[in-house]
C-alpha cells in the first residue's frame, strides 16, 4: 500500500485550477478531495476531516473568512491556507490573524505551495496538545516550559522588536518558532524568508543576503536581489548565525543599524524594512568571549533572546509528542492508529534525547518504516533507544541496585559518556566544533573525554 502523506481538501469555485492543483498534489503523495463551494466545502470537511484545506477567499455562496469560521467549529479543525487574489494583503492579513496558518495570492509557485502543505501536514492537531491558535499547531506540548515559550512567542509577535535571537540546541524546532513569530505578528502579509548560514561559503552567503549586480563576479550574468531585499516588510531568518564568517558579520550589522543594503558590485543603497530572527546552537557570548563572533553585532542581534528547551528538559511532552508523531506515521504508512505499548513509552522516557524532536520523529518513523506490523513495538525501536547506547533505562530493577546517590551518580556518569560520544561523532571527530556545539570551552570538553576514556577514533573521522 502507498503511504499517504496527508489529506488535503481544496475549496475553489475555478473548475480548472481545482483539478489541475487537485492532480499535481495528489502526485506528491497526498490523499485530495475537492469542492467547488463554501456548503460542499464544509460537508467534505465534516465527513472525512482534512489535515489542510485550500480556501478560496471569494466563493459563489460565502466568503472564505465565513467558510473559515465554520471549519474551525469541526472537533478537529483543520489547518487553513487562504488562496486569494493578488493585491488582496487585507483580508489575507485578516484570516490570518483569524486562524488561517498561512495564506497565498494567485499566481502562486507550486514549489512554495507545497512547502507549506508539507509543514501545516506535519502540524495538524494532536487531540488537544498544543495552543488552540494555529500559528501554534506546529510547537506541540503543553508542558510548563512549552506553555511558558507559546506566550512568549505571542507577545514578541505582537510588538515592535526588530530582532529576535532563539538559543536551543538542534533539533529544538527554531525555525518552527520564527515562522510561528512571522504569522502572529503585523508582518504576516510580507515574506519570511529563511538562510542556513552554515550552508554556505562566505562569498555565496554574502551574494545570497545582498545580492549582486551583474558582472560583480565570474557567473553573475544578471543582477540579483538578496534575501534582504525579498523579505522587506517581513521577516529574515537567520539560522546558524554562528557559522557566519566575519566579512558577512559587519556587512549584516551595517544593513541592521542603517537598514539599507547595497548588492555586491553596486553602489545603490537599497532601504530595508525586515524582522530579523537569529537563530544558533552555540553560546553566542562565549564565542564573542574568543572573538569568533562580533561583539557589536551579537548585542545587536540580543535585544529579545527565546531560549528553547532541549527536549529532555520538558520530558512531560515526550509522550504527546510520542503520540503525535505516531498519528502522522500511521497516515502516511497506510497503517491503523494504534496506542504505543507502555515498554515503548518507558524506553522513551528514558533516553536523552540528544537530537531533541527531531531525532524522536526519526524514531518513531523508524519504528513504523520497519514494522509489518500496525504500529510501534519495542523490537522495531533503534538499537540507542532500547538501552544499547550505554544510558540506563530508568526502571526499577536498575535503581533497586544501589543507593539513590550511588544510582544517580551512574546514570550520570553513563549518560556524560553517551552524550560525548554521540557529539563527537556528530562533528567528525572535531572536538573543538564538539566543544561549540556542546556550548562547552575545549578544554573542558577534553577533560571530560579523558574522564571517560573517549578518544577521536570512536568517531566517524579526526579532527584535522
Amino acid at each position: 500500500m502507498t503511504p499517504v502523506r496527508g489529506r488535503v481538501l481544496i475549496i475553489d469555485d475555478e473548475e480548472n485550477f481545482r483539478e489541475f492543483l487537485g492532480e499535481a498534489i495528489e502526485s506528491e503523495g497526498y490523499r485530495v478531495t475537492t469542492a467547488s463551494t463554501a456548503r460542499g466545502g464544509f460537508e467534505k470537511a465534516r465527513e472525512e476531516p482534512p489535515d489542510v484545506v485550500l480556501l478560496d477567499q471569494n466563493l459563489p455562496d460565502e466568503t472564505g473568512l465565513a467558510v473559515l469560521a465554520r471549519l474551525q467549529s469541526l472537533p478537529v479543525a483543520p489547518a487553513v491556507i487562504m488562496m486569494t487574489a493578488y493585491g488582496a494583503y487585507s483580508r489575507a492579513v485578516e484570516a490570518v490573524k483569524k486562524g488561517a496558518f498561512h495564506y497565498l495570492c494567485k499566481p502562486f509557485e507550486f514549489a512554495e505551495l507545497m512547502q507549506l502543505v508539507e509543514r501545516v501536514t506535519e502540524a495538524s492537531p494532536a487531540g488537544g496538545a498544543h495552543d488552540s491558535n494555529p500559528a501554534l499547531a506546529s510547537l506541540v506540548g503543553a508542558s510548563r516550559e512549552m506553555s511558558a515559550l507559546k506566550r512568549q512567542i505571542v507577545q514578541l509577535a505582537r510588538s515592535p522588536v526588530a530582532t529576535i535571537l532563539l538559543q536551543g540546541e538542534s533539533g529544538t524546532g527554531k525555525e518552527l518558532i520564527a515562522r510561528a513569530i512571522h504569522v502572529l505578528s503585523e508582518r504576516a502579509e510580507g515574506r519570511l524568508v529563511a538562510v542556513n548560514c552554515a550552508a554556505l561559503s562566505d562569498s555565496l552567503l554574502m551574494s545570497e543576503l545582498f545580492g549582486h549586480e551583474k558582472g560583480a563576479f565570474t557567473d553573475a550574468r544578471e543582477q540579483r536581489k538578496g534575501v534582504f531585499e525579498a523579505a522587506h516588510r517581513g521577516t529574515l531568518f537567520l539560522d546558524e548565525i554562528s557559522e557566519m564568517g566575519p566579512r558577512t558579520q559587519a556587512t549584516v550589522l551595517r544593513a541592521l543599524e542603517q537598514r539599507v543594503v547595497t548588492r555586491l558590485g553596486g553602489s545603490v543603497e537599497i532601504p530595508v524594512d525586515v524582522r530579523i530572527i537569529a537563530a544558533t546552537n552555540s553560546a553566542l557570548h562565549r564565542l564573542v568571549d574568543t572573538h569568533e563572533f562580533r561583539a557589536d553585532l551579537y548585542y545587536r542581534l540580543n535585544v529579545v533572546t527565546l531560549e528553547v528547551p532541549p527536549l529532555r528538559l520538558r520530558s512531560g511532552d515526550i509522550e504527546v509528542l510520542a503520540e503525535y508523531f505516531s498519528r502522522q506515521m500511521a497516515a502516511r504508512y497506510g497503517k491503523p492508529v494504534s496506542e504505543i505499548p507502555r515498554q515503548v513509552l518507558t524506553e522513551l522516557l528514558a533516553y536523552a534525547w540528544p537530537g531533541n524532536v527531531r531525532e524522536l520523529r526519526n524514531v518513531v518513523e523508524h519504528a513504523y518504516a520497519v514494522s509489518s506490523g500496525p504500529g510501534m513495538t519495542w523490537e522495531h525501536l533503534p538499537a540507542q533507544i532500547r538501552g544499547h547506547s550505554g544510558v540506563p533505562a530508568l526502571q526499577a530493577p536498575y535503581f533497586a541496585e544501589a543507593s539513590f546517590r550511588d544510582a544517580k551518580r551512574r546514570y550520570v556518569r553513563e549518560f556524560e559518556r553517551a552524550y560525548l560520544r554521540q557529539m563527537l561523532s556528530n562533528c567528525g571527530g572535531n572536538v573543538s566544533q564538539a566543544a561549540r556545539k556542546a556550548g562547552m570551552h575545549r578544554q573542558g570538553f577534553q577533560r571530560l573525554l579523558g574522564r571517560h576514556g573517549i578518544g577521536r577514533d570512536e568517531a566517524t573521522g579526526t579532527e584535522p
